[in-house]
């Protein structure tokens, strides 16, 4: 939901204001991230201390997904110019984008920071709002957004993201009116997003044509907001209008347009989605407490196979852990193994360790358990019940590392005099 604010001169042969500043600013304004980032770099080789060349550095960074790389240079310049707004702005909105599951406190503080700095900047209260509501302070970010819209009645911004809150308090119409407000309002067409959370509240409201016309408004201001999102809004639509064909044909389009799914698999990834489409935001949990059922009979059932039923359940658990504990760990950083290939075999080394620590606290407690309920001394045996938790326990524990790891390496570094002065 990041949605920095550029600024810069006009084309059409004119002199840009600002010489390669100006330059690198007007080619981010209209999206030339590759040509922002040249001009920047280039501009610190010559000037490293140039404070607003790095700035607009971890800008364009930003815009373009580099997002480690932007926050390492928007921390640079936060800590080189403290009092520098905009640097903590920006080091919020990346540290925003690096958190899959939960958003750093540190975006948060940065994000504080800045309305201290500008309490009367608007963009700075949209910030902080973007980060309290991705960590479900919700009452606190509708009143960022509040504040954000007093101080500029006739920005779109405060509107959009007050809009989101309200969507995620379920609160419709307030949704659609401040859609509407932030639509008005944005004369530049740069918040087409608004259509889509429009669509989403005319959905739940049941406003079935208009909110098929918000979608299409969305696709015409910015074809990005098309593709697979777009197509299952649509099948959600017909799904719930009963036009079950032209359900399926959304979400298979929708399928094979996300790319996450094998081609093989689109027709039954569309059928799962149709049929759980209802469900809205809570469908990934149905579907899961669905899948779990299942397993869950498809054990009993093997256990009842003579002598090796119960070794078939232990491996299936084992492997059920093993699958849903990595993929999580993908779902958290993006990847199983860090990006620098460097640090992979100390990471896998950390996670075997890992591992073996948390099927040795697994074993521990069988020992203390077997030890207060028998008058004999205690052994571990091993039997299919403790193999299938020792290994579940195993595997959790190795992912677990696989996540806390690079992250305590990271922290470990920024606190060390040497990387301190380094950067």
């Amino acid at each position: 939901m990041n949605r920095m604010t550029y600024r810069g001169g006009s084309g059409g042969g004119m002199t840009i204001p600002g010489g390669p500043i100006g330059k690198a600013r007007m080619a981010l304004a209209y999206g030339q991230t590759d040509e922002a980032i040249r001009i920047c770099r280039k501009r610190l080789e010559r000037q490293p201390d140039d404070h607003t060349a790095r700035l607009l550095l971890a800008q364009a960074l930003l815009q373009d997904r580099e997002i480690e790389e932007a926050a390492k240079e928007a921390r640079r310049v936060t800590r080189e110019q403290p009092n520098n707004a905009d640097a903590h702005l920006t080091l919020a909105a990346a540290l925003m984008q690096q958190g899959r599951i939960r958003i750093p406190a540190e975006a948060e503080t940065e994000a504080r920071r800045a309305v201290q700095l500008q309490p009367k900047l608007a963009r700075a209260r949209v910030q902080l709002a973007e980060v309290l509501v991705a960590n479900d302070n919700l009452a606190g970010a509708r009143e960022e957004a509040e504040n954000a819209i007093k101080l500029e009645p006739r920005s779109p911004s405060g509107y959009f993201i007050k809009a989101f809150v309200l969507l995620r308090e379920k609160d419709y119409e307030g949704t659609v009116q401040a859609c509407d407000s932030a639509l008005r309002f944005d004369k530049e067409h740069n918040l087409a997003q608004a259509e889509t959370l429009k669509a989403r509240a005319l959905i739940e409201l049941k406003r079935y044509d208009e909110a098929l016309a918000s979608i299409d408004a969305a696709e015409k201001q910015n074809p990005l907001l098309g593709g697979a999102n777009a197509h299952s809004l649509r099948g959600t639509i017909y799904f719930k209008q009963w036009k079950i064909r032209d359900s399926y044909q959304e979400f298979l389009t929708a399928q094979r347009e996300s790319g996450r799914t094998q081609r093989w698999f689109a027709p039954i990834g569309a059928v799962i989605s149709m049929i759980y489409s209802p469900f809205g935001e809570r469908a990934q949990y149905w579907l899961l407490a669905t899948v779990l059922l299942i397993v869950a009979l498809i054990l009993f059932g093997v256990s009842f196979i003579p002598v090796a039923g119960t070794w078939i359940d232990a491996a299936l658990i084992i492997a059920l852990v093993g699958v849903m504990s990595f993929a999580a760990l993908r779902f958290g950083t993006g990847r199983i193994l860090p990006e620098n290939r460097g640090e992979w075999l100390i990471t896998i080394g950390a996670m075997i360790a890992g591992g073996i620590l948390g099927g040795a606290i697994v074993a521990g407690i069988e020992y203390l358990i077997a030890s207060f309920t028998t008058r004999h001394p205690p052994i571990v045996q091993l039997n299919p019940t403790n193999i299938g938790l020792l290994g579940s326990a195993a595997l959790a524990a190795a992912a677990a590392t696989g996540y806390g790891w690079p992250l305590l390496i990271d922290k470990l570094n920024r606190r060390s005099p040497q990387a301190a002065s380094a950067r």
